[in-house]
């Protein structure tokens, strides 16, 4: 309830609470990680995406979290071994390929980053983030026209 008035402060404690008298579960704490990376807290976030993983190793969204949240931190190389973490488990997670796609940029690993952005624009070729894909790529912008189809 406390989360979804905007109180993240008090749905923070009481899934800290949860967690201290009942049998911790990945959702407690992936839920607690969003809440504390809403909060701004980025580093205690990062813990409890790794403690999800720890209880459920193939929580995609966690493992995606936690690359999104290193990224952040400017730990590229770990935030792309979350993504490939999180690939190996769902390899058609279009999101993971966008910020895969996006921290290998950052690392100029070019090669690789075309082959997740191309895979992210056939994955989800009408997501908001797909112009930057298409950008990234040098590939014109698609007219809304075209995407609407024939009008006949």
């Amino acid at each position: 309830d406390w989360e979804d008035q905007g109180e993240f402060a008090r749905a923070t404690e009481t899934y800290r609470t949860m967690l201290a008298v009942g049998e911790p579960t990945a959702e407690m704490h992936f839920a607690l990680a969003d809440l504390l990376y809403r909060l701004g807290d980025l580093s205690a976030a990062r813990e409890r995406y790794y403690a999800a993983i720890e209880l459920d190793e193939e929580y995609v969204e966690a493992r995606a979290n936690l690359g999104c949240v290193l990224a952040e931190n400017g730990e590229v190389e770990l935030a792309i071994a979350a993504f490939q973490g999180a690939l190996v488990f769902h390899s058609d997670y279009a999101d993971v390929h966008y910020h895969l796609a996006g921290a290998l940029d950052r690392m100029n690993y070019q090669d690789e980053a075309v082959l997740h952005w191309h895979t992210f624009l056939a994955l989800a070729p009408e997501s908001p983030w797909a112009e930057i894909a298409r950008s990234r790529l040098g590939i014109p912008p698609i007219e809304s026209e075209v995407l609407s189809g024939p009008l006949s």
